[in-house]
């Protein structure tokens, strides 16, 4: 399997267990019993936080979740047996390093956390820093003031490798940069995203009855977009995390720059079976592409990534590939704004003196019967 780092920490594979209930006390046995390269244990807090009831929204047709689970429920005493108990059984013999998530409500409890946390003999410590729940919109990832106190509190009081946990804010580059200077090891991006996931139209009810954080695929092309800025902005490693279900997207993320990914969402829906599947997909995948070192393809999309400044106009126009007669689909004929694709005696034709090349037709055939070509 090919080895990477998560801050610094070297790992045996590239694929990383996000923060979640599927890593949190008695479960934490499970996770690493998966090998993952890392596991990110659910965000230990001083106090506990019960689990509200319910706290999952999903919808099936994009795959997104929405959650209200705050924090862990577990105290931060139980936390310490828990992570002592791991480290008594030599980690149940799992390949994993253990990265524990931390959040609190000012620097000083930050960096008291962390130093217990220290004591169990984990690998490192995360901060969660741009969690979307609860009271109030403020996000401390969003002030690279406050990151650079967080980031600095916990740096000081421990031995340990320190990564960060940012989001896709306005603030988003200053912020790493506040990290690095406040000595962080590494950056995770990009935590969930504040939501509602529904409303009922009738009775103007929301799914679930407040804010929560979106997950699942619909956010990967975000955190990949997040992923590729931080790595051009900072030489630190960068863990992506945001929508991956499988080995592809898990080879995006490094493809985008990052050193490795994780996977939370998919566990809650398929379970621990999902990293076996994606880590020995990864392994075929290597294999078949003969890719011995992951720096090999790690960040190669940013090459090819262009400013607005640079890139070529390209005089393209859609055509049909092979015909097609499909009279009940016409899709392309609906997203045209054009009006270039047509149904004409029980064929789909493109005008090419309509057609402007967006593209969008080229996605939306389900049956991939249109391309680009020159003009």
């Amino acid at each position: 399997m090919h080895g990477t780092n998560i801050m610094g920490i070297p790992m045996k594979n590239p694929l990383i267990i996000a923060p979640g209930p599927w890593s949190r006390g008695k479960l934490l046995k499970n996770a690493l019993e998966c090998n993952a390269g890392a596991i990110i244990t659910e965000t230990v807090v001083s106090e506990p936080y019960p689990d509200t009831r319910p706290r999952y929204a999903y919808d099936p047709k994009n795959g997104g979740l929405q959650n209200i689970r705050l924090y862990s429920a577990l105290d931060l005493e139980g936390w310490l047996c828990e992570l002592e108990k791991a480290d008594k059984t030599s980690r149940y013999g799992s390949i994993s390093k253990l990265i524990v998530s931390i959040m609190a409500s000012t620097p000083s409890e930050l960096g008291y956390i962390a130093r217990k946390v220290e004591k169990t003999g984990v690998d490192g410590i995360e901060i969660g820093l741009a969690c979307p729940m609860g009271e109030g919109p403020e996000i401390v990832a969003e002030n690279p003031e406050k990151v650079y106190e967080y980031t600095k509190a916990a740096v000081r009081a421990v031995n340990i490798p320190v990564s960060v946990k940012l989001c896709a804010t306005a603030n988003l580059l200053s912020s790493v940069r506040a990290a690095e200077k406040a000595g962080a090891s590494g950056i995770s991006a990009i935590d969930t995203l504040r939501c509602i996931l529904s409303i009922d139209t009738e009775s103007g009810l929301p799914g679930l009855p407040t804010y929560g954080g979106y997950s699942g695929a619909p956010i990967r092309p975000i955190g990949l977009a997040t992923v590729a800025a931080i790595v051009q902005t900072t030489k630190l490693p960068v863990a992506g995390i945001g929508g991956i279900e499988n080995c592809e997207n898990l080879i995006e993320y490094i493809m985008a720059g990052a050193s490795c990914a994780g996977i939370g969402t998919q566990i809650l829906l398929k379970g621990y079976g999902i990293i076996k599947k994606t880590l020995e997909d990864f392994s075929d995948f290597t294999s078949k592409k003969n890719i011995s070192d992951l720096e090999n393809i790690r960040g190669c999309t940013l090459k090819k990534l262009k400013s607005f400044e640079e890139i070529k106009l390209e005089l393209k126009q859609a055509e049909l590939a092979e015909n097609c007669t499909d009279h009940e689909c016409q899709k392309c004929v609906m997203c045209c704004l054009q009006n270039a694709i047509r149904l004409d005696s029980g064929r789909i034709k493109i005008d090419p003196s309509l057609c402007d090349g967006c593209g969008l037709c080229l996605d939306i055939c389900p049956d991939a019967r249109i391309r680009l070509s020159w003009t």
